[in-house]
C-alpha cells in the first residue's frame, strides 16, 4: 500500500485520498488489511492522533471497517440484498434559505432535467425533496431510504448529514458539494479552471483592476472560483487585493450590496468576477444605479450561464456550467452503484465553456472611473 510518500496535501487529505487512491488503482482490495498505525505515522511523518481520526473519518464513510485485535481493512461492499423500488431520490441541500428562493430555483431545474432523463431510459423515477441541514430529521430520511435505491444530493455541506446517507446501505452520488476528503462519488464542476478562463478573457480585454464577488465564504466552489481569480490575476503579475473582494451570499441581493460597496472603491475596479450570474446580475443592478454603463465603463462577467444571463441588458457574458450534463453523469455513477458495477467512489469533474456577451468589452479609462460612484 505504500509505493510512494504523497506531498502537497493537508495532513489530513494527505491520508484519506491516500487510501481512497489505493482502493481506485486496485492495489488496496475488499479484505485486504492496511498496515499499522505505527507504520501509517512512520510513512506520513504524522501524529497518531491524525492517523486516527483519518481511519475513523474513513470508517464512518464505509470505506474502512476495524476488527478489535485484528486490524484495519478494507470494507467489502457486498450488495445489500432488497428489493428494487424502481426510484431514486433527488435530494437538494439547503442552509436557512426557503425552497422558494430565486437562488435555489435558477441553477438546479435543468441539473434535475438531467437526472430524470437518465432515470426515465432505465424505467426509474425520481423523488425530488429539499432538506434543511440544520433540521434533524432522522424519520424523514429513514422513510426516504426505504422507498428508493440509491440517493443523489446537490450542495451539501453538512458532515454528519453525509455519515446518515452513507449508513443507510444505500449507493451516494454527491454533486459539488461543500464538503472533502470524500469517499463516495462526486460531480464537480471544474470551478478553478472555469475562474481561470473567464479571467483570461478580462486580462485579454487590457482590465488590471478586476474585483469578485463570491458566495457564502464556507462554499467549496465559490473558494475555488476565487482561487482561479487570484491565481490568474498573480500569473499577469497583478497582486490580489482584499479590498477588491466580496464574498457574502449566492442571492441576488448580496451581489448588488457588494458590487455598492466595490463602487465606492478609489479607483474602482474597470471590471469584476462574479461567483455565479446571480451575483453578476446584482453587481449589473447596482452599476446602473450609480450611472455605470455596464459592457463600457464596467465589465461583468458571471459564472453558470442560466437563462437570466441570456435575458438580461446588457446580455451577460459568464462560464457556462454544463447542468445538464452534471445531471447525467451523476445519475449514470448512481446506476453504476445499483447495478454492483464498482465499489470504489469516484470523482468526476465537468468543464465549462466561456461565452462571451454584450457585458464585457476592452477596458476604457476615463473620468468616470478614475473616480469613485459616490462622486458621479
Amino acid at each position: 500500500m505504500l509505493p510512494r510518500r504523497s506531498s502537497g496535501h493537508g495532513v489530513f487529505t494527505q491520508i484519506t485520498e491516500h487510501v481512497i487512491s489505493e482502493i481506485q488503482s486496485g492495489r488496496l482490495k475488499p479484505g485486504d488489511k492496511l498496515p499499522s498505525e505505527r507504520e501509517l505515522v512512520e510513512f506520513f511523518g504524522l501524529s497518531r492522533v491524525t492517523v486516527r481520526r483519518a481511519l475513523a473519518e474513513l470508517a464512518a464513510q464505509g470505506v474502512l471497517e476495524t476488527l478489535p485485535g485484528k486490524g484495519t481493512f478494507v470494507k467489502a461492499r457486498a450488495p445489500v440484498m432488497r428489493r428494487r423500488t424502481g426510484n431514486i431520490a433527488v435530494i437538494r441541500c439547503l442552509g436557512s434559505r426557503l425552497p422558494t428562493s430565486i437562488g435555489v430555483d435558477v441553477f438546479y431545474p435543468a441539473v434535475f432535467a438531467g437526472i430524470e432523463a437518465e432515470a426515465a431510459a432505465r424505467d426509474f423515477h425520481c423523488i425530488v425533496q429539499h432538506y434543511r441541514e440544520g433540521e434533524r430529521d432522522a424519520l424523514r430520511l429513514e422513510q426516504l431510504a426505504q422507498k428508493v435505491d440509491g440517493i443523489i444530493c446537490g450542495e451539501l455541506r453538512d458532515d454528519q448529514l453525509l455519515g446518515e446517507l452513507v449508513a443507510k446501505g444505500l449507493p451516494v452520488v454527491l454533486i459539488s458539494p461543500s464538503l472533502e476528503n470524500l469517499a463516495v462519488d462526486t460531480v464537480e464542476v471544474d470551478n478553478f479552471g472555469g475562474a481561470m478562463q473567464g479571467m483570461r478573457h478580462l486580462l485579454e480585454l487590457g482590465h488590471r483592476r478586476i474585483a469578485f464577488i463570491g458566495g457564502p465564504p464556507g462554499s467549496i466552489p465559490s473558494r475555488q472560483r476565487q482561487a482561479g481569480y487570484r491565481e490568474a490575476l498573480t500569473a499577469s503579475g497583478i497582486t490580489p487585493s482584499d479590498a477588491l473582494e466580496s464574498s457574502r451570499g449566492w442571492r441576488l441581493e448580496d451581489g448588488y450590496e457588494a458590487m455598492k460597496e466595490l463602487l465606492r472603491r478609489y479607483p474602482r475596479p474597470t471590471a469584476v468576477f462574479a461567483a455565479s450570474d446571480l451575483l453578476a446580475l446584482g453587481a449589473c443592478q447596482a452599476a446602473r444605479e450609480a450611472g455605470v454603463t455596464v459592457g463600457e465603463e464596467l465589465s461583468v462577467l458571471g459564472f453558470d450561464d442560466i437563462q437570466l444571463a441570456q435575458e438580461s441588458l446588457p446580455a451577460l457574458s459568464t462560464v457556462r456550467v454544463l447542468r445538464k450534463e452534471i445531471g447525467e453523469t451523476a445519475a449514470r455513477l448512481l446506476f453504476e452503484q445499483i447495478d454492483g458495477k464498482r465499489g470504489y467512489p469516484l470523482r468526476v469533474v465537468v468543464p465549462t465553456q466561456l461565452i462571451v456577451r454584450a457585458s464585457t468589452g476592452a477596458v476604457s479609462v476615463s473620468k468616470a472611473q478614475e473616480r469613485p460612484a459616490s462622486e458621479l
